[in-house]
């Protein structure tokens, strides 16, 4: 007897973690892109992990082995501590490397609970690496060619789960909110089934009028309806041999909800107006981000879709693969990964994402657009929507309104986002948060990560200066400071 009240498309039903889990480390953000998306793993139990220069090792996506390396990361290492308890105690290390923990400066230590590192915590080391702390339920796995880009445990699963299903012919139901990558996911199914080489046909069931949408999907002979001047063969035909997408499955016409099921119960339907059956050779796979077992929806519909069930994370549980994702948008717009500032890049880390991969890569083809050589980037500004909730950027937000704003209520935090958002120039950022030039100058003063040129040690500059290649405006990201300032220092 089946339970009406509990099936595999229901929320309880998402598959839960294992109980041991390995502390790790994944590479968001580096000036080297092939370490992008390399990971680290710690301790099983309670113990240390450091983080620095040279430790620990990093396994990339191509199965080679990296450290950090970078010159602006200090040998002395960051340490990381698990308690039996599952708690992460980090201790800055013995230099003048700056960490800023999630947008906030560690000073001595700061403990995380479990729940705050299995959300995934952005490490900023010396103003030029982001990475990402997390839980892991399996060890670091090489890439596989997959569309399915990603080296967290939710993309590790999606992928093996991918690939479990391809080789049969059972239908499809994937799950997950909006823009969290199905049709992604749907077409890897069919790429990496038997079929890859025949059709593949996706269709957005909201999409259809509600009057044609039998013929739409199982055709129709000429003069089966008015208008009908010829025989149209529709998309089940289209895809014969190969892959039928339903996208938005939840908005499904209810009439033609019994015709996909008499497909999927008997393998056959009839075109509108013909007097035989043809024989369905089109895989289904669909898609929704509704809870179908709510709705006014074809339950023996839903039973015959959930052959094969598969929930896609959101992207604020797969945080990991955020740097992974940026990379490769801007790789293929043909820009260097390198060239995005810290900030934005830390900035676009730990934003939550509610409208997922989508709006991810949305946002990053608009920055690219909007951020050339000499622009100011407006991170909150792009990925701004009417209903988007409250986000960790939220202060910054609402600083970027152009009313002016009192000085005492612009957070430290919101001056940091304005100047990375604005490449460290200071007008720009005072633009951004709405006060004057004179205020933001105050608000550097009093910011304590922040510096002035003058009291950045000698050989740290040098080390900037030659790591940048002598690009000021990279270098007053990792230095933290204004760019004409130091521009001006430099050259005196």
């Amino acid at each position: 007897m089946e339970d009406q009240d509990h099936t595999r498309t229901s929320p309880c039903a998402m598959p839960q973690h294992a109980s041991t889990r390995i502390l790790g480390l994944t590479i968001l953000w580096h000036p080297a892109r092939s370490h992008i998306g390399a990971q680290a793993i710690g301790p099983l139990g309670a113990g240390t992990l450091a983080l620095g220069r040279h430790v620990p090792l990093f396994y990339c996506l191509d199965a080679s082995q990296v450290v950090l390396a970078s010159a602006c990361i200090a040998r002395a290492p960051l340490l990381l501590e698990r308690s039996a308890a599952d708690a992460v105690t980090l201790t800055a290390p013995a230099s003048r490397m700056t960490v800023v923990v999630d947008g906030v400066l560690l000073e001595g230590s700061m403990q995380l609970t479990p729940g705050q590192v299995a959300r995934g915590v952005v490490l900023e080391l010396g103003a030029t690496v982001l990475v990402c702390l997390h839980w892991m339920l399996g060890l670091p796995q090489a890439g596989c060619g997959s569309p399915i880009l990603g080296v967290s445990d939710g993309a590790i699963g999606l992928r093996e789960l991918v690939r479990q299903v391809a080789g049969t012919a059972l239908p499809v139901l994937l799950l997950g909110e909006t823009g969290s990558g199905k049709e992604v996911a749907a077409r890897a199914i069919h790429a990496a089934s038997d079929r890859r080489g025949r059709p593949w046909v996706a269709v957005n069931m909201a999409a259809l009028n509600e009057s044609l949408a039998a013929a739409d999907l199982f055709g129709a002979e000429k003069g089966a309806y008015t208008g009908a001047q010829e025989a149209r063969p529709g998309l089940f035909a289209e895809a014969r041999g190969g892959t039928l997408f339903l996208d938005e499955i939840g908005d499904t016409p209810a009439a033609i909800q019994p015709m996909l099921l008499r497909v999927l119960e008997s393998g056959e339907y009839r075109p509108l107006g013909a007097r035989a059956n043809l024989a369905s050779t089109a895989r289904l796979i669909a898609a929704t981000d509704q809870d179908l077992q709510s709705r006014a929806f074809n339950q023996p519909l839903l039973r015959r879709l959930e052959a094969f069930v598969i929930h896609l994370p959101p992207l604020r549980a797969r945080r990991p693969d955020i740097g992974l994702l940026i990379a490769h948008v801007m790789a293929s717009a043909g820009r260097d990964p390198a060239t995005l500032p810290i900030g934005l890049a830390s900035a676009l880390c730990r934003f939550d994402w509610p409208g997922n991969v989508r709006q991810l890569l949305q946002v990053v083809r608009r920055l690219l657009l909007a951020v050339p050589d000499d622009a100011a980037a407006l991170f909150d500004a792009l990925v701004a929507t009417p209903s988007a909730p409250q986000a960790p950027m939220e202060a910054a937000a609402a600083a970027a309104q152009p009313r002016r704003q009192r000085l005492d209520r612009i957070s430290d935090e919101a001056v940091l986002d304005a100047m990375a958002a604005s490449r460290w120039r200071v007008l720009g950022a005072a633009r951004w948060l709405g006060v004057s030039r004179p205020s933001m100058y105050k608000l550097l003063a009093r910011h304590p990560q922040i510096r002035r040129c003058d009291a950045i040690p000698r050989d740290e500059l040098a080390c900037a200066l030659a790591l940048h290649g002598h690009d000021l405006e990279r270098c007053a990201a990792q230095l933290r400071t204004p760019l004409e300032a130091l521009r001006r220092h430099v050259s005196s």
